[in-house]
Parts: C-alpha cells; structure tokens; sequence
C-alpha cells in the first residue's frame, strides 16, 4: 500500500473515533406533555382536547416571557388544541347507559382509562372533532385580592381566550408564585385539573362553570436538539487529511 493510501485509510477510520467524542452543541430536551381534555357541566361530554408542553416545536424550552412576576406567559405552550364532542366512558356504564363501553380493570375513579392511563370514549359516541387544531399559549395571572389565579389558553393574534379557569390555589396548597411563572411545576402538580372553568359575564364578573379538565395522560420523550459541532468538526478533519495527502505527495514527487 503507497504512503497516499495509507494516510487517507487511517484519516477514514479516525472519523466515527473523534466523533464519538464529540459533546453535541445541546444535550437533549426531554418533551413532558400533559394532555387534556375538557368536559362539560356533566362531566361527561368532551368539549376540547389539548396537550400542555415544555417544550416548542422546534425544540427549545418553553419559558415565562412575561416581566411581570404576578403574570406569567408560556408561548406555544398548548399544543395540538381542538373543540368537538364525544362522551368519554364512566365507570359502571357498561351495565347500563353505555352498553359497548368497556369495563375498567386498571383504576376505580370515575372514568374509564386504557392501559396507557388515556380515557376511552363511548363506541356509540366517540370524539368528533369540528376544528382544525391549532397551538395557543398559556397565560397565568395572580390574583392577590381574591387569592386565585387565573389561567387563560389563548390563540396568538386574538384577545380573547379560548378557555379561562380559576385556582384557588389556598384550598391545595400550591405555591403561588410556582403557580403563575414555572411551567414544569404546572405540569408536575397538575395544575390545570385542579381548577375550575370560568366565563366573563356580561356584567363583567366572572362565573364558575361545573365541569373537568380531566388528565388524559403525562408522557415524556427525548427531542434531539441541533448539534452543529460534528459537522464543523469534520470540516476540519477534512481540510487536516487533504493538507496531509498533498503533502505527501509532494514528497513522493
């Protein structure tokens, strides 16, 4: 074997070694999502389901962008939202007013889930949707004289919010500022199950609505962020190894 085809040979086989080591520009982001979805007064009917996030779609962490620390604003941080209707299966309903819903074996709360801890809808009634989905932000709000926040799922470019609920944060004993500007301590405390749907009157007071956000399921998966170390890297080794067979060659000559 000439000089020039050992050279290169070893250039070649030091790639998948140095880049081995290589550090990516950003480990990676664990994706937590908490999906929802939203019944009314009966508790039984779905309305809406949507997924809460901490992190964007283009795989950054999704952070408090609000300077007031009373407010806290999470863009993009709802996911995947979208309106219909379908009734979700109670537990005990296939004996009687839900004859094709299955009976659960995995939990002894009121709704009926699957192996995955998701809720399962009526056969005879699944979920329609009849919107597109679309991705909104979440928005919080500290409310001192009434001790509640507000929380509002609002779509960018419109003022008024798609969903509004109230918590008394007192009665579960969250921590407030937590409440309003970290978002994994959103997530991890459930918060958005824990409170209650509201609606602005006429009048301009705010009103209660009976009514779940019930917690479908929390998962998490690894988001691989962009990592443009090994490619500067290789361009690199690359200008080395050409330096290296030139050289070489020149030798020879």
């Amino acid at each position: 074997m000439s000089i020039i085809k050992l050279a290169f040979a070893i250039t070649l086989s030091a790639v998948p070694v140095i880049l081995s080591f290589v550090e990516p520009a950003a480990a990676q982001r664990r994706l937590r999502t908490n999906t929802y979805s939203q019944t009314g007064s009966d508790q039984q009917n779905a309305l809406a389901q949507f997924n809460l996030v901490n992190t964007a779609r283009d795989g950054s962490e999704i952070t408090d962008s609000a300077s007031d620390l009373r407010v806290g604003l999470f863009l993009g941080a709802i996911q995947d939202y979208i309106s219909g209707n379908g009734e979700v299966c109670i537990n005990g309903g296939n004996l009687g007013f839900q004859p094709n819903c299955p009976a659960s074996s995995i939990n002894t709360g009121r709704y009926v889930l699957d192996a995955n801890g998701f809720l399962i809808f009526n056969p005879d009634r699944p979920f329609v949707p009849n919107t597109i989905p679309f991705d909104a932000d979440l928005r919080a709000e500290f409310i001192q004289d009434d001790e509640f926040i507000s929380y509002s799922i609002v779509r960018p470019g419109q003022t008024e919010p798609v969903l509004n609920y109230r918590l008394y944060f007192a009665s579960f004993g969250f921590d407030p500022n937590q409440a309003v500007n970290n978002l994994s301590y959103i997530q991890e405390e459930n918060i958005l199950g824990r409170a209650s749907r509201t609606f602005t009157s006429s009048d301009g007071s705010i009103e209660l609505i009976g009514g779940d956000v019930l917690i479908q399921n929390r998962f998490e998966r690894d988001i691989p962020n962009a990592v443009p170390e090994p490619s500067a890297t290789l361009g690199a080794l690359a200008a080395v190894s050409i330096g290296l067979l030139f050289k070489l060659k020149k030798k020879q000559v």
